[in-house]
Formats: structure tokens, sequence, C-alpha cells
């Protein structure tokens, strides 16, 4: 019996389809590392588009004259109670080059010879040698005291790395869930330290990717033309699959899911070629007859909350300020900006603050002079659930 994974498989290459021309443009730039010309990359996209399985698809199959680091900012958010700080972001990378690190100790060897002379140097500076924490087995001083040096080692590390072995050509590092940086004290400053370093260095790419609208204000921070890169970055939106790729998909991987014409175009319409959206859908429907827009529709309605996954855990995560908004644009499908400040009741500086976080998540968007919901998805969960319980989930 065939499955469609609704979270990331071990085996990506097993369920991963096409993409093709993304991965193609993508490699194509990161072979120039080994020219010294680092590009850096921003990857967005609607959430459950596939940004994080596209990353990691790329990273996993480079050569092994490129090393790669995989950084996750959401499990940093993950382990706090509040909002994480620069500096846990920076040890947090850190960790993951040590991670990579460890597992080509064999050819790294003048690498630990470098990073222990430039430790030895931080150890003149204003650190402390009191946690656990180390970097191929070499002990690393506490990061609390000194913030520039610290980020001044994490950021020089990648770069000191390909210079120290003539093997290793070039070195990847992935920034995922990279809105959340939005939350440090000075998300800019943090951008701009980064970028700073990037300038000078001709053998390390980044590549960012997370779910942010294109009108986000993070977008701007990070890569608008008064942003950090400038605009230098290449920026690239991963789209949905098309009606035809989404056939072929579902042809490939699912359990024998068949549709009628009008069937099939109720079903694009619903999970409008989100890969998140269509393995969930298809793990739910008949494998034994033709599925109609009567039978998806039956469907949709007694399983939205495992369809609509994705979105649980973002809902629940949401303030009641940002909820509030959301349930407005249910009701009145768009709103300008005059609208939802007489709507609310909020003042004009909650309603900015508000509209920023939600558009930064790419939970909504605004299109001709309105804000509208991004996903559809989304809202037909919740007003399933208002039908059904009597009131929006918590």
């Amino acid at each position: 019996m065939k499955y469609m994974p609704t979270v990331l498989p071990k085996d990506i290459d097993k369920y991963f389809y096409d993409r093709k021309k993304y991965i193609k443009q993508i490699n194509t730039n990161l072979e120039m590392l080994e020219l010294d010309i680092a590009n850096q990359f921003l990857i967005t996209g609607y959430r459950g588009v596939g940004k994080t399985a596209l990353t990691k698809k790329i990273i996993s199959n480079q050569p092994d004259k490129f090393l790669t680091t995989y950084v996750d900012i959401s499990k940093i958010f993950a382990k706090k109670k509040g909002k994480p700080t620069e500096e846990e972001i920076l040890k947090e990378i850190l960790k993951k080059i040590n991670k990579t690190l460890l597992k080509r100790e064999n050819i790294l060897k003048r690498t630990k010879d470098n990073i222990l002379n430039s430790i030895n140097k931080l150890k003149l500076k204003d650190y402390k040698f009191e946690n656990n924490d180390s970097l191929l087995d070499i002990p690393l001083p506490d990061i609390e005291d000194n913030y520039d040096k610290l980020s001044e080692f994490v950021m020089e590390l990648p770069q000191q790395i390909v210079d120290s072995n003539k093997n290793i050509k070039g070195y990847i590092i992935v920034i995922d869930e990279f809105q959340l940086i939005q939350y440090v004290e000075n998300p800019e400053a943090f951008f701009w330290l980064i970028r700073s370093y990037t300038q000078e260095q001709y053998n390390v790419s980044y590549i960012f990717t997370g779910s942010a609208s294109k009108t986000a204000e993070i977008i701007n921070m990070i890569n608008g033309q008064t942003g950090a890169f400038g605009g230098r970055m290449m920026q690239i939106d991963l789209k949905p699959f098309t009606k035809e790729e989404t056939k072929t998909y579902i042809e490939k991987y699912s359990n024998n899911i068949r549709f009628n014409e009008e069937g099939f175009e109720q079903f694009y319409k619903c999970t409008r070629g989100i890969p998140a959206y269509i393995n969930s859908f298809c793990n739910i429907l008949p494998n034994n007859e033709i599925c109609t827009p009567e039978i998806l529709k039956n469907k949709l309605l007694l399983n939205t909350d495992q369809i609509a996954v994705i979105w649980l855990d973002v809902w629940g995560k949401l303030s009641e300020n940002e909820k509030e908004i959301i349930k407005l644009l249910i009701d009145k499908k768009q709103l300008s900006w005059t609208e939802l400040m007489n709507e609310t009741g909020y003042s004009k500086a909650t309603v900015s603050k508000y509209i920023s976080l939600l558009n930064n998540k790419g939970i909504i968007e605004f299109s001709n002079k309105k804000y509208v919901l991004t996903d559809k998805m989304l809202k037909t969960w919740l007003k399933n659930k208002e039908k059904m319980e009597g009131q929006y989930p918590e």
C-alpha cells in the first residue's frame, strides 16, 4: 500500500517529485563557489509548498567538495518560552557547523588546528569557559559576554574551514524558517551582520527559506532595495504544482486515487497544487471508486483537521488580535486598511503591528489595495470548525 507522507520523510529522494527547474537553477549558481563567486539565496512560498524538502534535497546531493549545514530556526523557538536572542541563533549555527565537521573529521584535521588557534585568541577576551559546548571536541567559551567576538567567530568560521582544506571548495548554509528572525531584538541589524561578512567571503553561500508573503516586511528587511542584501540575493518563489504536475504526482505516489473530471477540478481548487494538502487529502480518499465532487466534499468536511494539519500549530500560537483580524477577513473576504481599523476598533499602531505580523507569517497578503487571506484551506478549516462546533477554535 502506498502512502503519501504528511511530514518530511527520512528518505527525501523516495518521495521527491520534479522541481527540476528550481534544482538546476540553484545548483548552477552554487557551482560558482568553486570559482570564488558566492551567490546568496532567498526561497519563499506558501506554507506546505515544499521549501524545506527542496533545500534538503539540494544539500543532500551536493558533491564532496562542498560542505553543507542545515539550521532550522523554528527549533530554537520551540525550546524557548520567550523570544530567542541573536546569540542563541549564532550558537545554533555553530552547533550545526560542528555536526557537519564531525561527519567529515577525517579530512578536516587541519581545520581543527585553525579552530583551536582562533579559540585561543578568543580566550584573551572576556569569554568564560563554563559550559559543555565544543567544536570538533574543542571546548568553546561561554557566549554571553561578548556578542561582537562571538558573531565574528561564527561568521568567519565557514570561510576559514574552506581556506584550510584544499579539497573543500565551498560551504553552503541553509537557514530555514528565517522569517522567525523577525522576533529577535534587532532583526535588521542581524541581517546586516550576515551581509557584512558575505561581502568578503567568496566560498560561502547562504540559502534563506521560509513562509512569508512577498510583500512582507521581513522580505524587504533582508532583500529589499534598502534591506541588508539590497536586492542582490537570488530570490526564488517556489510555486505549487500545476494541474498537470498534480495529476502526474498523484498517479506516481498515491494509492491509486482516481477522479472524474469535475472531481479533479474540485480537488485542485481545494489543494491549489500545494504538496502538503495533496498528500493529506489523498490519504483519506477511497481508492476503490472514482472520486466525485460530492465524495470530496464529504471527506473534506469530515477530515478538515487532518488535511489542514499544518495550520493547527500555527493557529494555536497566534495572538487574539491576529485571530480577530483573520476572522474578519473570513467574514468580509477582503478589507482595506481603513476598513480593518473601523471593524476592529484598534488604533492605527495596533493594526499596523498585527498586519505586519500576519504578513510576515505568510497568512495574509496585500492585493489590489485590500488585505486577503493567502490560504483557502485555512479559511475552509476555520469555517468548518465554526459550523460544526458553533465557534472558531481557541
